[in-house]
C-alpha cells in the first residue's frame, strides 16, 4: 500500500515547491487554474503557512522552512480578528506549527490571543460562536456554520497552554448547539443554522454553498465529520465521538463509486462537478476516527478517498494546486473544477498521517 503514498507525497511536495516560488501573497482558490493571491490570508491563509511546515518537516533541506515563517509573520497580525469564526483554521496551522518548529513564543502567544479573540464572540443568549463570513455584507450574527467546529480545536490547545479555562466553556456549549441544531437523524448536518440574533431562539436551518438548506453539502458533511472526530480525541468525549461515526457513515453511504464526494450529495450525477476538497477534509476525519476507535473501517475509508483523490485528482501539471477537480462554492460560481487551499493542505496533511499510521503499524 505505502508506494501510492510515498509517489503521492512527493507529487504533493513538489507541488507545494511550485506554488512557492511563485507565491508573494497567499493562494485562494484557482479561476481557471490560476491562483487567485490575498494579500492578508482571508480565512485561507493558514492553509498554505501549514502547507509548507508539513513540507519543511518532511524535506528540511528544501525551501520551505524560511517561506513558512515568511507567511507564518503575515498572519499574525489578524490575531485579534473580532468577526472571524476561522481563527483555528488560521493560526493552528501556522503560528501552532512556528511555535513547535522554532520555539519562538511570538507565535504561542499569537495563537492564544487568536483563541481568546475567537472565544470573544461567543454569543451569551444563543450559546454560540456566529458564523461570521467572508461572504459579501450579510449579516451573520444569528448564523452559526457547521465549519465553527473545525476552529475548536484551537481554544482546547490554548486551555492547555494555561488559557482561560472558560474556553472549553465556549467549546462546550458552541459544540451542544451545534449537535442540537445542525445534526440530523440520518447523520447528515446544515451547513448553517439560523437563530434570533437578540433571543438566540432557534429559527431553521439553511444553506449558504449548498444545494439546498435540507441537502447535504459534501465539504460541510466533511467539516462535521473531522471537527467532532478532533474534539473527540482531543477531550475525550463519547458524545463527539458518536456524533462524528453518524455523519461518517453517511458520508461513506452515499459516497459514489468513484471516492471523490459530488459538491453537494443531493446532486450526484455524471454531470454534477466533484469536490475533492471535500474527499481531502473527511479522509483525516477518518484517520482521527481511527486513531481514536482502532477501527479498521475508518482506516480502510481514509484510504479509499485518498487513494481516489491521488489517482484521479493530483495534479501533476504546472498550473494549478495539488489537487484539481475541488469546488469552492458552487451556487456563486466561485471556484467550480478547481484547486483550493484548504483542499490541499486536508490532502497533505491526511497523506502524512496516514503514512504515520501504516509506519505505527
Amino acid at each position: 500500500m505505502t508506494s501510492w503514498i510515498n509517489a503521492a507525497t512527493l507529487q504533493a511536495i513538489d507541488g507545494v515547491r511550485r506554488i512557492a516560488g511563485s507565491a508573494t501573497d497567499f493562494p485562494h482558490i484557482t479561476k481557471d487554474q490560476e491562483w487567485q493571491w490575498t494579500s492578508d490570508g482571508v480565512w485561507t491563509g493558514g492553509f498554505w503557512a501549514g502547507q509548507l511546515w508539513l513540507s519543511a518537516a518532511l524535506n528540511p533541506a528544501g525551501p520551505f522552512r524560511e517561506r513558512a515563517i515568511h507567511f507564518t509573520d503575515r498572519l499574525l497580525p489578524r490575531q485579534a480578528d473580532s468577526h472571524n469564526h476561522d481563527l483555528g483554521f488560521m493560526f493552528y496551522p501556522s503560528a501552532i506549527r512556528a511555535w513547535q518548529a522554532t520555539g519562538e513564543e511570538k507565535y504561542r502567544s499569537a495563537a492564544v490571543a487568536a483563541a481568546n479573540a475567537l472565544a470573544g464572540q461567543f454569543s451569551e443568549v444563543g450559546g454560540f460562536i456566529p458564523g461570521w463570513g467572508f461572504f459579501g455584507h450579510r449579516n451573520w450574527g444569528g448564523s452559526v456554520l457547521v465549519d465553527t467546529l473545525m476552529n475548536l480545536p484551537l481554544l482546547v490547545w490554548a486551555t492547555r497552554q494555561g488559557g482561560d479555562p472558560r474556553l472549553l466553556e465556549v467549546l462546550r456549549r458552541h459544540a451542544a448547539t451545534t449537535l442540537r441544531h445542525h445534526l440530523r437523524a440520518d447523520g447528515s448536518v446544515y451547513h448553517v443554522y439560523k437563530f434570533d440574533e437578540a433571543t438566540g431562539n432557534p429559527l431553521h436551518g439553511d444553506t449558504y454553498q449548498g444545494l439546498a438548506a435540507h441537502s447535504a453539502w459534501s465539504r460541510g458533511q466533511a467539516w462535521a465529520l473531522t471537527g467532532l472526530a478532533m474534539l473527540a480525541g482531543m477531550l475525550d468525549d463519547r458524545s463527539y465521538l458518536e456524533a462524528s461515526e453518524r455523519v461518517a457513515a453517511y458520508f461513506m453511504r452515499h459516497l459514489p463509486d468513484g471516492g471523490v464526494p459530488p459538491w453537494d450529495f443531493g446532486a450526484a450525477g455524471d454531470a454534477e462537478p466533484r469536490d475533492s476538497s471535500a474527499g481531502a477534509i473527511a479522509s483525516y476525519g477518518f484517520l482521527r476516527l481511527y486513531q481514536i476507535t482502532g477501527s479498521r473501517p475508518h482506516l480502510d475509508a481514509a484510504s479509499r478517498l485518498l487513494r481516489a483523490l491521488a489517482s484521479s485528482c493530483a495534479n501533476n501539471t504546472d498550473r494549478g494546486g495539488l489537487l484539481l477537480h475541488a469546488t469552492a462554492d458552487k451556487p456563486h460560481g466561485l471556484g467550480v473544477d478547481e484547486s483550493t487551499a484548504y483542499g490541499d493542505y486536508y490532502y497533505l496533511k491526511s497523506l502524512v498521517l496516514l503514512r504515520k499510521v501504516l509506519a505505527d503499524g
